[in-house]
């Protein structure tokens, strides 16, 4: 009989380990770690079905070639580019492509020659090409913009950190002479409301002089450009300098004596600038022979070219600028060493004095590539540093980047890029700044001070103030931009293009060269190129979709009507025929603009006057006479009819006004209703200001408008005229 099996006893499950509850949140607490990982792991699976690697980047560090160039991304993502990217098929030629032969195949650098005919590249041009929006002006091939489609980051930069402009564009003309010869010259063209360039506080070089250059004799009339003058100091004691000096000089007895100074201006104005530098030497020649004396000597060398220079701006440059860079030890100053140890824990270049000049020697920035950020030290920053003790001396401001043979010298580094990485790849610690050597290059350069600083307001009037923004400008030899830029932006720089420049000005208040600087030739020529684009635009938008200016009955919408806005009628006997001379000749009434350190006093004065015609031609007067300049012999009518004043327009409520636009008058009673519209409904406030203007009311125009990232309201600047500008404050009370 087969055994039976034992019966299997029954599972009993243990009751007594299962906990009663299961507090939820400890639970999820427990496996956060796990629930995290599962999460992650979602959300990369997702991003990778979804994106690309290229996507993934920020916007500063894409590149156009990054879809199919798997070195253009950085190397943590490469593996993971190579693997998005499709198989390349090769294309089989359908016809015979004959081979150049090599006495026909150009160099690198004569195609990029070739390229230059008609335009003027910076040295570094290409790294801006790649990543700005670039335009051609002034005879130059410039950035205009970045292709990045974000604009508050620059605004920021300028703000809380710094951003970088190549200004290296901007045209220098060298003067020499006796000191009496070169005061004689720049009082001729130099704005006489300012002081003389070649004033005791300029002239040991110590600062830069802001002056604005008038045509021979003939301020106010034929305004040219703002200007920046700069001297080459004198050190007490005969030292290296001035025997550079004599040796560049020659045997040239009339310039025993000879100073130096250098006068930057904007590129579009170099033309004109210098013509009226040799117009004034060429009188003052004239008269020294009428006198009997002497003939003296000036020479006027055009320096285009033999330079380049960076503005930085933002409280955050000077550390940039101290990160980069690295002076020479030895043959330094004691000021010197001062002044570049109170660099690094500057919170802002504006505790610096303005227009401050420094001369520093300093070492090839590629030597000590990647830079190190600089940071400001807190434990030294008490109550006793925080003012900036270094004051502008003429030893400060020396140089050897005056001398013409230093920067025939160091036109071309001596090593190449190749050649100082060879040598970093043999040291024993890799990623290891290179010790400077004998045989290294030491570049001189020239800091300068630099602030954009808006005036008070006009008497009459109720304005918001800009803000002030401050930075350095770093003026270099020829053949060192590349090595400089990389070396700044690699610091966290924004670089900026023009478009930026003339942001920060609009933002401070102060008008842009030479967008906004009506009545003078080189404005009127830049307004009339933004007309074009404007108008050229207009006229490819359908008619349903862009304003009737007829029906609006506006008569200039593209471009300023300065005939109207002073009140000149066109004459019906002038032809198109006619010469410009004809119709200068039959029109008495000359369009100039009322500009320099004075105006503001001088309106003043025409509010209070019974007569503002003769009172502004005595203005002028007086300040001719202060430079010794003949009297002005003109009407005081055309005078006073002719002159425009620049100024701030702030929008009251909403809206932006936008290039070009017009500004009519308003009368008392429209002002009181807009002053009240607060109380009354929006419709009903819109209705007192629902009619055709007539162009007789325009005063003026808005030739740079915008909104305002500072104020958070639209801005603008502009010109009007000033008869009628000052007969709208008077009826206003």
């Amino acid at each position: 009989m087969p055994e039976l099996s034992k019966p299997v006893a029954p599972f009993r499950p243990q009751c007594r380990q299962i906990p009663v509850s299961v507090d939820a949140v400890k639970f999820a607490e427990s496996r956060a770690f796990e629930i995290n990982a599962m999460q992650k792991a979602i959300k990369s699976v997702r991003a990778a079905a979804s994106t690309r690697v290229w996507q993934s980047l920020p916007r500063h560090l894409r590149r156009r070639a990054a879809s199919h160039n798997v070195r253009r991304v950085p190397v943590r993502l490469r593996e993971k580019a190579r693997q998005e990217m499709d198989p390349v098929k090769k294309k089989t030629l359908k016809r015979f492509i004959a081979k150049i032969s090599k006495s026909k195949k150009q160099s690198r650098t004569d195609m990029l020659l070739k390229r230059q005919r008609h335009k003027r590249w910076l040295e570094t041009h290409i790294w801006h090409a790649k990543r700005m929006k670039m335009i051609e002006t002034w005879g130059y091939r410039l950035a205009l913009h970045p292709t990045e489609k974000s604009f508050r980051p620059s605004h920021r930069a300028v703000l809380h950190g710094c951003i970088l402009h190549d200004s290296s564009y901007t045209a220098t003309i060298e003067l020499k002479g006796p000191l009496e010869v070169l005061k004689q010259v720049f009082g001729r063209i130099s704005d006489p409301q300012d002081v003389n360039p070649a004033a005791a506080r300029y002239v040991n070089g110590s600062r830069i002089c802001e002056t604005q250059i008038f045509e021979d004799a003939a301020y106010p009339l034929a305004y040219i450009a703002p200007a920046h003058v700069m001297w080459l100091a004198q050190l007490p004691s005969k030292g290296d300098h001035n025997q550079q000096d004599s040796e560049n000089r020659g045997n040239n007895k009339s310039l025993e004596n000879a100073r130096a100074a250098w006068l930057r201006v904007h590129p579009a104005a170099y033309e004109k600038t210098s013509q009226a530098l040799t117009n004034a030497v060429m009188a003052i020649m004239e008269s020294e022979r009428k006198q009997g004396r002497s003939s003296v000597s000036v020479e006027i060398a055009d320096l285009r070219g033999q330079f380049n220079s960076f503005d930085l701006m933002g409280p955050k440059s000077s550390q940039v600028i101290w990160g980069a860079i690295a002076p020479v030890k030895q043959h330094t100053f004691d000021t010197k060493k001062h002044f570049w140890n109170s660099l690094r824990d500057l919170r802002t270049p504006g505790s610096c004095p303005r227009g401050m000049i420094i001369g520093l020697e300093v070492h090839d920035p590629r030597l000590s590539f990647p830079p190190k950020n600089a940071t400001i030290r807190e434990e030294n920053y008490d109550a006793s540093t925080i003012a900036f003790t270094v004051q502008p001396t003429s030893v400060l401001s020396t140089s050897d980047l005056w001398s013409e043979k230093t920067r025939l010298d160091l036109s071309k580094p001596k090593f190449r890029k190749r050649d100082l990485d060879e040598r970093k790849s043999k040291q024993l610690i890799p990623g290891m700044s290179l010790a400077p050597l004998k045989e290294d290059d030491r570049i001189p350069i020239i800091m300068i001070q630099k602030s954009l600083i808006a005036p008070t307001s006009t008497p009459g009037t109720k304005g918001l103030p800009g803000p002030t923004m401050h930075g350095w400008t770093i003026i270099t030899p020829l053949g060192w931009g590349m090595p400089f830029l990389t070396s700044l932006i690699f610091t966290g720089s924004r670089v900026g293009g023009l478009r930026e420049v003339k942001s920060q000005a609009i933002e401070s208040g102060l008008p842009y060269f030479p967008d906004d600087f009506s009545g003078c030739d080189l404005g009127r020529i830049a307004q009339s190129s933004i007309g074009n684009e404007a108008k050229a635009k207009w006229d490819r938008t359908p008619p349903a979709n862009r304003p009737s200016f007829a029906a609006l009955g506006t008569r200039s919408p593209f471009e300023p009507d300065w005939e109207v806005v002073c009140g000149i009628q066109p004459n019906p006997r002038l032809e198109a025929g006619f010469a410009a001379t004809q119709r200068a000749q039959e029109n008495p009434v000359t369009v100039w603009l009322l500009h320099g350190q004075n105006v503001r006093q001088i309106v003043a004065d025409l509010l209070a006057a019974e007569d503002p015609a003769a009172e502004l031609l005595q203005s002028i007067n007086a300040a001719r006479s202060s430079r010794d300049l003949p009297l002005l012999n003109l009407d005081a009518q055309d005078l006073y009819r002719g002159a425009l004043l620049l100024i701030k327009a702030t929008m009251c409520g909403r809206g932006t006004p936008s290039d070009m636009s017009a500004i009519y008058e308003v009368s008392v009673d429209e002002a009181v209703a807009w002053s009240n519209q607060g109380k009354r409904p929006e419709k009903e406030a819109y209705e007192i200001f629902k009619r055709k203007e007539e162009p007789d009311r325009i005063i003026g125009y808005i030739t740079s408008g915008r909104q305002s990232l500072n104020c958070g309201k639209g801005i603008g600047i502009g010109s009007v005229s000033l008869a009628k500008f000052v007969e709208s404050i008077r009826s206003s009370g």
